[in-house]
């Protein structure tokens, strides 16, 4: 299947950028939106998310990876946060078949794509592959060595806390919630995970789990590897609106 590329500018920032990616001679069959990792720094950039993108494509998928602020750039807490909420808007104003998008966040992207949805009550679907949300027990963990420290830096000196830097959307805002965990993930601990599916159970959330045998930590958004299958699968298996 022909894959068509475009951008949409969502901000001043150059960071700015939505990668639009869908099927070139056919309508697609439901959308499915992207947030990148890489600690809120830009170890990651959306472009890292291309080739995922380009195998949902092939499945008939309209694809949109957010790129947002770096912490360096004007992404601190909660910079990069309004630029998730920023962007989602945008692509509703593009067209509002993006509202029915499943989002997906890989690793510090799932922060951002909780944030995205938290408090506004659009029940919407969620797959959160390798999650990094919770910022005071990643910082405990030391998970992404300070990163959690540079992101909420200015948040802290200011008086707030990791607590509050952490999003924490009820039912209303998730109708669904699936966390996919790589066995031997390197970057994100089961400590962590398992906390954070802790708390989202208790608030209600109901996440499921899925965990991927033999992947490692970015196997899980590369179509390359086996371990992508799952996260594949549950951006695929629900069809909303065509585009």
């Amino acid at each position: 299947m022909s894959v068509q590329e475009s951008v949409l500018r969502y901000g001043p920032s150059p960071w700015h950028r939505i990668d639009l990616y869908g099927p070139r001679d056919t309508a697609a069959t439901s959308t499915v939106v992207l947030f990148h990792g890489g600690f809120w720094r830009h170890d990651r950039t959306a472009r890292d998310l291309e080739p995922l993108a380009v195998a949902l494509v092939r499945r008939n998928r309209a694809v949109a990876v957010v790129e947002y602020r770096p912490v360096w750039d004007g992404g601190a807490w909660p910079g990069a946060a309004e630029d998730g909420v920023a962007a989602l808007d945008a692509l509703s104003a593009l067209d509002p078949a993006w509202d029915e998008a499943v989002l997906a966040g890989h690793s510090a992207g799932a922060h951002l794509a909780m944030a995205a949805v938290a408090g506004r009550g659009a029940g919407r679907r969620l797959v959160l592959p390798a999650p990094v949300v919770d910022l005071a027990r990643a910082e405990a963990l030391g998970v992404g060595g300070g990163a959690v420290g540079h992101f909420a830096g200015p948040h802290l000196r200011a008086g707030g806390t990791l607590e509050g830097a952490t999003p924490r959307p009820d039912r209303t805002d998730v109708a669904r919630l699936v966390v996919v965990r790589a066995a031997d993930d390197q970057a994100v601990p089961d400590a962590l995970t398992d906390a954070q599916l802790d708390q989202w159970c208790a608030d209600g959330l109901e996440p499921e789990h899925r965990s991927v045998p033999d992947a490692r930590h970015m196997h899980l958004v590369n179509p390359e590897r086996p371990g992508c299958a799952v996260t594949l699968e549950l951006l695929t298996e629900s069809a909303g609106a065509a585009v």
